[in-house]
């Protein structure tokens, strides 16, 4: 009866696990950057009651959908040079010949607050699953005096929360550390209160700007966090010393990209190694046999981790003692783990396994050779960078007591 239930019930105590719990991803490799550009998008009349989807694409073939969606509020009319909006064309661009996804029109006055959704043409892209390195190129924001003075402002989301992006121009204006504007640009960055009382999310135009052909009316929003929606907030900016109308205003969405997130998987399987009755043959998970443990880490998403601030801890069942003894026949010296790189690109030394005698509390007990019934949890702490859709695995040697 004891052999019939240990050999039922011992898979079923197999379980390791990632720490921390959201592991540290890499800079995204060339082949596995999503890009949707509207360069060569077919032109397009839109309206701002339907959404949209696009299909970005990676260099390696792989797709992920993009959807696009308006909320409008205070527009007397949404036709921009008698072009309705929002349109796909190449009435606006950094370059002249390639189209844009031109939104605007002409708002029945100033926008007071930009995030209060009063006069205001709101328009967010929802990713298909949360995505990491989200940039997004924005063009023409700019002012004309008495007309209008474009004013964005910029918001990621996520499960975990809202977040600002980093807001750059082609050239020195940012909206963290450095200059708020620049001679070449016609674009101001927030967080400023004067001569723009705008936020680190927003950005004001301060100048006129070609509408095609010219990038100074350029920004790029990029999110250093995940995040499942971008929300660009348009509006008009309040009067300032000498105005006092509205007329049309519009900009446009030129280049959208970003990388998957990670996903990562840790499977951890057993198979017995001997047993006092069959010994090498056959073998069965019975009291007294040696089992190895097999971890698998898979790497399913399209990002590459950087493993050295993620590891594996694997506390073991309490019927099983450590085997601290030579398990790796085909390696000189004495290897109590067999370490799989695949192509994971990964490397693990016995110095990046550590023991616990206390059930993971902590990791600083120095374990005896052969089995060794005080060490109650291992961590494996493998280096590099593990790279996008890859694999390695772990194998060690405990007893069945």
């Amino acid at each position: 009866m004891f052999r019939l239930r240990a050999v039922a019930l011992f898979p079923a105590m197999l379980a390791a696990a990632l720490y921390p719990a959201g592991p540290a991803w890499a800079s995204c490799a060339a082949n596995q950057l999503y890009t949707y550009t509207f360069n060569t998008a077919p032109a397009a009349t839109l309206s701002y009651a339907s959404s949209y989807t696009y299909t970005a694409t990676n260099p390696s073939g792989q797709s992920v959908n993009i959807t696009i969606s308006f909320t409008t509020n205070g527009l007397s009319s949404s036709q921009i040079n008698s072009t309705q909006m929002p349109a796909i064309n190449n009435l606006i661009n950094d370059t002249t010949g390639n189209n844009n996804l031109m939104i605007g029109g002409t708002f029945s006055g100033r926008t007071t607050a930009i995030t209060s959704g009063t006069r205001t043409i709101n328009t967010t892209l929802t990713f298909a699953s949360t995505v990491r390195d989200v940039r997004v190129q924005l063009n023409d924001i700019d002012f004309t005096a008495n007309q209008f003075r474009d004013w964005i402002y910029v918001s990621g989301t996520s499960a975990a929360g809202s977040y600002v992006p980093g807001i750059t121009t082609p050239y020195t204006n940012n909206n963290a550390a450095g200059p708020r504007s620049d001679g070449t640009s016609v674009v101001t960055l927030g967080a400023a209160t004067t001569p723009y009382n705008i936020s680190s999310n927003e950005a004001v135009g301060t100048g006129d700007n070609p509408n095609t052909g010219a990038n100074a009316g350029t920004i790029y929003a990029a999110w250093a966090q995940p995040i499942t929606t971008a929300t660009i907030y348009y509006g008009n900016y309040p009067y300032t010393t000498g105005e006092n109308t509205t007329g049309q205003q519009a900009y446009g969405i030129q280049t959208i990209s970003f990388c998957p997130m990670p996903a990562i998987t840790v499977v951890k399987t057993s198979a017995a190694y001997d047993d006092p009755v069959n010994g090498n043959t056959n073998p069965r998970l019975i009291p007294g046999a040696d089992v190895d443990y097999t971890l698998t880490v898979t790497n399913a998403g399209g990002s590459p981790v950087d493993v050295s601030t993620t590891g594996l801890t694997d506390v073991l069942p309490a019927a099983t003692t450590f085997y601290n003894g030579d398990i790796d026949t085909a390696t000189a010296g004495v290897q109590n783990f067999v370490f799989t790189p695949n192509a994971s690109g990964l490397t693990l030394a016995a110095t990046n396994i550590t023991y616990s005698n206390n059930g993971g509390s902590t990791y600083a007990y120095t374990p005896a050779s052969g089995y060794d019934a005080s060490v109650k949890a291992l961590k494996f702490l493998p280096q590099g960078t593990m790279a996008a859709n890859s694999s390695f695995a772990i194998r060690y040697r405990v007893k069945i007591n």
